[in-house]
């Protein structure tokens, strides 16, 4: 990393700082869990919609198909967009209000999953970032694993936080449907007083979805800078956000400026490198069948490249596993991604801890060694017998002179 400036010049570097290969390790893991996770979701949904449990709207159908032609859809890139198409129809299942309580469990289980993989990921991307950040060091992936595994709970629970008072709200919103439900009292009682209580209730909402969008990157961070539990990570990146809302702005532009150029440099080399593997082996194949199937160019006015098996049998297979290799190598863009989004906001975390809280960017907590611990434990008891003993030791000190002879004191008496 270059010299480390202390202000906002510092993100225009988080591009190289998130290129590191822990990192993006550890974000093509999370890359790879997210897709299994959308296309176990979509499967779970389909199975509802099958089974009534939830509506079978458009917008469902949509979703529902992803449960059979999901490997289709991640073939295709978002360049094609099929890929955009996969995100815009799974939306539906983001939004836990779109249509009754079956899908709100759903959207909201479908949350706790991706919680518990990203709250990893940002969690280890972010300390290893704090210690080459703050203390220009070359941290390994088991230091931060540690760190994770001491504090999982916090990772876990600061994102969550937020969406545990937003579904507590919610079902105060419910509990006024369900007593508007009855007769004409119930819907009096749903204009007044509910509805002062649930506009109250609603405008919490709101700022909870907002502001924890705009924080959720700051709160990894928050624990694995300042070590602080889940609720003080949650109010740290919210009072940073809304207190130094003016930084946190130009910060994000910066930042995000940085990192669109930066994943799409490292998307259009990955398919380089697809397309010169494809390219470069049909060559020398002289099979009359193609090895795989690979298109590049431009279809109704729109880019299109796509990747899918040849042959059919056996061949099929070993087509497909290759195209399923391909596949990995795009992963390694959005690998870098979750980098960049966690090294970026674990800088943007230290420079608003300085301006907010004048705590120099060198502050890291350190997680006290077990040995350490342990051995300070063992010296305690040691030292107070230590003293207790010392004390008659000193009396009998008292009583004699140099060389252990009794003192003239004692020779008088």
């Amino acid at each position: 990393m270059r010299k480390r400036t202390g202000d906002w010049r510092d993100l225009l570097s988080a591009y190289a700082l998130a290129l590191d290969a822990k990192k993006i390790y550890v974000g093509f893991i999370a890359a790879l869990y997210t897709f299994v996770m959308m296309a176990a979701a979509a499967s779970v949904y389909y199975v509802a919609s099958v089974a009534g449990l939830v509506p079978a709207s458009d917008a469902s159908r949509a979703l529902a198909s992803l449960g059979d032609s999901w490997p289709q859809h991640l073939i295709a890139p978002v360049a094609n967009g099929a890929g955009m198409q996969m995100l815009c129809t799974f939306l539906v299942l983001l939004n836990p209000f779109h249509s009754n309580l079956a899908h709100f469990v759903l959207s909201v289980l479908f949350y706790l999953a991706l919680f518990w993989a990203w709250s990893g990921t940002g969690g280890i991307i972010s300390r290893l970032v704090a210690l080459e950040y703050a203390r220009d060091d070359l941290p390994t992936l088991t230091e931060a694993r540690s760190m994770v595994r001491a504090r999982r709970r916090a990772y876990f629970m600061a994102p969550l936080m937020p969406l545990v008072v937003i579904v507590f709200l919610s079902g105060l919103n419910m509990l006024g449907g369900l007593v508007g439900s009855g007769w004409y009292i119930g819907k009096l009682l749903l204009i007044f007083p509910g509805f002062p209580l649930l506009t109250a209730s609603t405008l919490i909402i709101v700022f909870l979805i907002v502001f924890g969008l705009l924080s959720f990157g700051l709160m990894m961070p928050a624990v694995s800078v300042g070590g602080k539990d889940a609720f003080e990570s949650w109010t740290a990146a919210y009072s940073y956000v809304l207190w130094g809302l003016r930084r946190f702005i130009g910060y994000s532009v910066v930042a995000g400026l940085i990192g669109v150029i930066a994943v799409i440099v490292a998307w259009a080399l990955t398919e380089l490198l697809i397309y010169l593997i494809c390219q470069t082996v049909s060559i020398g194949y002289v099979s009359p069948t193609p090895w795989i199937i690979y298109h590049a160019g431009v279809t109704e006015g729109r880019l299109a490249i796509t990747i899918g098996p040849a042959n059919q049998g056996f061949a099929c297979v070993l087509s497909s596993i290759l195209v399923a290799l391909m596949l990995l190598l795009r992963a390694l863009p959005v690998g870098y991604a979750f980098s960049y989004f966690f090294t970026a906001n674990t800088i943007m975390f230290f420079l608003l801890r300085k301006d907010q809280d004048n705590v120099d960017i060198e502050e890291l907590f350190e997680e006290a060694p077990e040995e350490d611990e342990a051995g300070a434990a063992a010296e305690a008891p040691g030292a107070e017998s230590g003293a207790a003993g010392g004390a008659p030791g000193g009396s009998q000190g008292e009583q004699r002179g140099e060389g252990g002879e009794p003192s003239d004191e004692g020779i008088s008496e």
